[in-house]
């Protein structure tokens, strides 16, 4: 039984040693090799600059204000967007339309691009708005209040004048 016991406390001060000299290799220990593995909030946000518009801040891209142009635009269904009457993109589980279909939100094919509430590219910087959602809004988002371009007409009749009443 001694012996055991010796065989263990040695088993436990290799490992104990082990883990020390891990955690020191992780934190430098003294290399010639020096790597920044920190990232700042900036770098990430940096990282993105691709996917927004050129000069738009994330915090403008998520929550606007969007250009003029989209300010109370009318939709590929005819709904005029209201600036004070919006959904967060949180709060529409907003993201990529492929990353919703592989999350089994939605089903292929249904995006921004080819929603009711959709507001096209009218600057050329490739993205869009919504008459729903706060700030731009890329073809090839989706959201949890899609809905078919056909099935919005079928609402108002299909008649534009229906909704200036």
């Amino acid at each position: 039984m001694a012996r055991f016991g010796r065989t263990r406390r040695r088993f436990l001060e290799l490992v104990g040693s082990g883990a020390v000299v891990g955690v020191a290799g992780c934190l430098g220990g003294g290399g010639e090799q020096e790597t920044e593995t920190t990232t700042t909030a900036e770098e990430t946000d940096d990282d993105h600059d691709e996917e927004r518009p050129e000069g738009v801040s994330a915090e403008e891209f998520e929550h606007g204000p969007v250009p003029e142009a989209y300010r109370t635009a009318l939709s590929q269904a005819n709904e005029q967007r209201d600036p004070e009457d919006l959904f967060t993109k949180e709060a529409v589980k907003f993201q990529e339309a492929d990353d919703a279909v592989e999350a089994g939100l939605t089903e292929a094919g249904r995006d921004c691009g080819n929603c009711a509430e959709y507001i096209p590219d009218k600057n050329g910087d490739g993205f869009g708005a919504c008459a729903k959602v706060e700030g731009y809004v890329d073809p090839a988002d989706w959201c949890s209040l899609w809905e078919s371009i056909e099935e919005a007409e079928g609402e108002t009749g299909g008649d534009e004048t229906a909704s200036v009443a």
